[in-house]
């Protein structure tokens, strides 16, 4: 019965969770295809007056969460809410499961701290998995338009034909906004519409280097080759740095494997007297709860010191 009650208070919150996540990201793509509709259906002179009137609410979109979310794709007017609600019950709901185990308020609350915190982990993962989509994608554009505008095409053809032909989906969403809107707004402006939906440097660069072909001509296949040239020799050394680091991160991982074994085998020397101590009491309980949080607090750091930065 116990068992029973467990499983029905951890197991629907969590069903709750991902339902209500899920009726989100279903109601965020309709708005995202009803708004789509409607700016293709105004005029240039209704696109101007709107993007003044957004003008006003410009220092909400540049709150921390705000950018962190638009990055994730989320750009709604209620993500930060809905984020921060998410990450509340999580911990909530985490720290409840961890209490059956650990019956502790203090246990409890700090639990509670921590797994408020997952939800922005997974939030990051999403920004990283976009970014490395988006910078691959950009990459196989800058190739096509290299390649175009060394055949006599110009830059604005060839850049059309490279977006159409992309296997992504968000690359082709993120330079639809350049293509459509920057006869209307400008680049420049275009490009800072672009900036918020993507956290990536390599866009930032191609838009510097669109910049100068503009002011010395528009004759710059020549700089999109070096361009071309530069992104995927960081390419190549960002993959070796990577490949270097995990051995560090293995070998964090078998210092702990290898404690684990060692407390295992004075476990089993001892006759039972650490499993006893540390699983059988509530002292025991804190102590391994503490011992865990720490190491993953390590293991957490190690992570971010030896990650490269894209």
């Amino acid at each position: 019965m116990n068992n029973y009650f467990i499983v029905l208070v951890i197991i629907i919150p969590i069903l709750f969770i991902l339902l209500a996540v899920m009726l989100y990201n279903f109601s965020l793509n309709y708005n995202r295809q009803h708004r789509i509709i409607n700016e293709l259906s105004k005029d240039k002179n209704e696109i101007l007056d709107e993007n003044k009137k957004r003008s006003s609410f410009s220092k909400k979109e540049r709150n921390w969460l705000g950018k962190k979310l638009s990055y994730a794709g989320y750009q709604t007017a209620y993500s930060e809410i809905a984020f921060i609600l998410i990450s509340i019950a999580f911990g909530f709901i985490s720290a409840s499961f961890i209490n059956f185990a650990i019956p502790n308020p203090m246990v409890f609350i700090i639990s509670w701290m921590i797994f408020s915190f997952f939800p922005l982990l997974v939030l990051k993962k999403l920004i990283d998995n976009r970014q490395e989509e988006f910078n691959f994608a950009l990459k196989v554009i800058i190739d096509k338009v290299t390649s175009m505008m060394k055949s006599g095409v110009g830059f604005e053809q060839a850049l059309q034909k490279s977006v159409i032909t992309s296997k992504s989906k968000f690359t082709k969403d993120t330079f639809n906004i350049y293509l459509i809107e920057k006869d209307i707004i400008g680049e420049d402006k275009a490009f800072q519409k672009m900036f918020k939906l993507v956290e990536s440097k390599e866009l930032r660069i191609f838009y510097l280097t669109i910049s100068i072909g503009r002011q010395s001509g528009g004759k710059f296949s020549n700089t999109l080759d070096k361009l071309r040239k530069t992104l995927h020799d960081q390419g190549e050394i960002k993959q070796e740095i990577t490949a270097s680091t995990k051995e560090v991160q293995v070998g964090s991982y078998m210092i702990i494997a290898l404690v684990l074994f060692i407390y295992k085998m004075m476990d089993s020397s001892l006759n039972g007297v650490l499993d006893e101590h540390f699983f059988g009491t509530s002292e025991g309980q804190i102590q391994m709860f503490f011992i865990a949080a720490w190491v993953s607090f390590g293991l957490f750091i190690n992570n971010l010191l030896t990650k490269v930065k894209a």
